[in-house]
């Protein structure tokens, strides 16, 4: 996606705030969402222009703050080797040449950490810095085969890259195309304090291989990409990661084989917190994106929270202005409360889903797959929120373009699909509530074995081009009463085979809350169909109509023992009909 450097107006969403004069210095806020859960870093950002601050408590008042303030750094810049020898700059450029372990303290202006260590691992542990640069990436690795950043516990440390012209395509590889560059080599970030990173035209951090983050608490802001690697790029047990980003959140754009043949394009997220507020994609990898988690060597198992906002919904606001080497940054972003209250509602009262934007600015993106099998999802965004592309690999092979979901609990609101496979998608287990949509769930085939997904769409619900089979889980699907709305589509099959679904339809005989172009075919499960619906189903089980069941507000189906409780938010013309073992009781 090109670069677009526009500003976009802040917006409050749920969350309260308060506009400040100026101060001096900057302020991370973790938040924690009182709706997800999940933490939300915030920022407010200040300088000597009158922009103000803004910040924001949750509704529970639970805000906790990291002082985020390189004034503290007074000393100068020292490097030294494990045996505490001094390495001395030449014209503000620190150069590392050998293996070991080195520590950096103290602040650079104009200055840059340069490794040059072919085949060499190298660990630069970071204990209260600053390092700023107008004209090349503050850390720069030309060769290594490993360099790890350690950001060592109780510290906060700062890069800031202040180039004014935008480096993201350049053919140079010289000057570097982020704060934190690694041309040759893998980068690697551990420790437990804290990095703030701040790009004013170009990435964050940029590793043309791969990228591994984990337990530190880190900040970037960048009007670029925020996090890239081009191979790979993996988060794991326990960081705090904000994002905010003029282009995308995290990506990889390499989907080739290594020269060993391993398949290159992944992004993997297998803990921590992460909060993302990115113009364009959230996450998008070139090949594949693995949401699950992460043991580490004291057999602490870490599940991931990650939180995406994207395009106008991220409030992102980034100008292109600097004043005493730092970037000017205006940041709001709060969780948004979902609608209808849970998952026992929804609905279409002014919350409608706006057009998607018009260059790419989905929340998780890739081409061969996604798997979700663990983790705290939740995604607003002004386009779809799970996408899968068949595109072309690197390799010259067609992406499979599958979703498949697991496990874990996803909360999901979009402008366009909220989850899109141009190849299968499968639900095996967890928990999808898709609080508003234009299409709920769209694929070429889709499977749903498990799990408990609930829909809101102002289009089809569940709309597949070849086929829907149903063999185990809850679907509850809701449409829009008003329109050419189908709550389940397909332009092929459908089978269902066991489960529990409860679909709605429209106020018009044209479309259905349940329809298929070729055969309908129910051998197990529940099904009600609340609406009136013209497909022929061909089915062994029995029939149970209703008068009741299709008016707004609570309802419930007896089937035996079993009992089904369910909500209309809308009232449906037509009658409930309820497909299942035995005659059903409807209220």
């Amino acid at each position: 996606m090109k670069l677009k450097k526009i500003i976009i107006p802040i917006m409050a969403l749920a969350m309260t705030y308060t506009l400040f004069g100026c101060s001096k210095k900057d302020e991370t806020s973790i938040i924690t969402n009182s709706t997800t859960g999940n933490s939300v870093i915030t920022t407010k950002t200040n300088s000597s222009s009158n922009t103000g601050d803004v910040t924001g408590d949750d509704v529970n008042g639970n805000t906790s703050n990291i002082e985020i303030d390189d004034d503290e750094i007074t000393a100068s810049f020292i490097l030294k080797d494990s045996d505490d020898n001094v390495i001395e700059g030449v014209n503000g450029i620190y150069t590392i040449s050998n293996a070991g372990s080195y520590v950096a303290s103290g602040k650079l202006e104009d200055g840059q950490i340069y490794v040059d260590a072919s085949d060499c691992e190298v660990e630069i542990s970071f204990e209260g810095v600053s390092i700023s640069n107008s004209s090349i990436s503050p850390i720069f690795v030309n060769d290594a085969s490993e360099v790890t950043l350690k950001i060592k516990k109780n510290t906060t440390n700062y890069i800031y890259d202040n180039r004014t012209t935008d480096y993201s395509e350049s053919e140079d590889d010289t000057i570097g195309k982020a704060a934190i560059y690694a041309s040759n080599g893998d980068l690697k970030f551990s420790g437990k304090g804290t990095i703030s990173i701040t790009s004013l035209n170009n990435s964050g951090i940029h590793g043309k291989d791969n990228v591994k983050i984990k337990n530190c608490t880190m900040l970037v802001k960048a009007m670029n990409n925020g996090i890239k690697g081009n191979d790979k790029v993996t988060i794991e047990e326990d960081p705090t990661i904000g994002i905010i980003a003029g282009n995308n959140g995290i990506r990889t754009s390499n989907s080739d084989l290594s020269s060993k043949g391993n398949q290159q394009g992944y992004i993997y997220i297998n803990g921590g917190t992460i909060t993302i507020n990115s113009y364009g994609d959230g996450i998008d990898a070139a090949y594949a994106v693995e949401i699950g988690t992460s043991t580490d060597s004291d057999g602490i198992t870490y599940t991931p929270t990650v939180d995406i906002y994207t395009n106008i919904y991220s409030s992102y606001t980034l100008t292109t202005s600097t004043v005493n080497s730092e970037i000017k940054l205006q940041n709001y972003y709060a969780s948004p409360q979902i609608p209808g209250g849970g998952f026992d509602g929804g609905g279409f009262n002014g919350g409608q889903a706006a057009e998607k934007a018009d260059e790419s600015a989905k929340a998780i993106k890739a081409n061969e797959y996604i798997n979700v099998s663990a983790g705290n999802i939740f995604a607003y965004t002004y386009d779809d929120c799970l996408h899968t592309n068949d595109d072309t690999l690197d390799t010259g092979v067609k992406a499979s373009a599958n979703i498949t979901i697991s496990g874990g609990t996803l909360k999901l609101k979009a402008s366009d699909d909220a989850i899109h496979a141009d190849g299968a998608l499968t639900i095996d287990d967890g928990e999808i509530y898709i609080a508003e949509s234009h299409e709920g769930i769209e694929g070429n085939t889709i499977n749903i074995n498990g799990g408990s997904t609930t829909v809101f769409a102002n289009d089809d619900a569940v709309n597949a081009s070849n086929a829907i089979n149903v063999t185990g889980g809850l679907l509850d699907a809701t449409v829009s009463p008003n329109g050419d709305t189908d709550g389940i589509d397909s332009n092929g099959t459908i089978t269902i085979s066991g489960g529990t679904i409860i679909t709605r339809g429209p106020n018009q005989e044209m479309a259905s809350p349940i329809d298929a172009d070729g055969t309908l075919k129910i051998t197990g499960g529940t099904v009600i169909i609340v609406g009136y619906y013209q497909t022929k189903i061909s089915t062994n089980l029995t029939k149970t109509q209703s008068s009741s069941g299709s008016t707004s507000g609570s309802h419930t189906v007896t089937v035996g023992s079993t009992v089904i409780s369910y909500k209309n938010s809308n009232s449906y013309n037509g009658t409930t009909t309820v497909l299942a073992s035995q005659s059903a009781s409807i209220k």
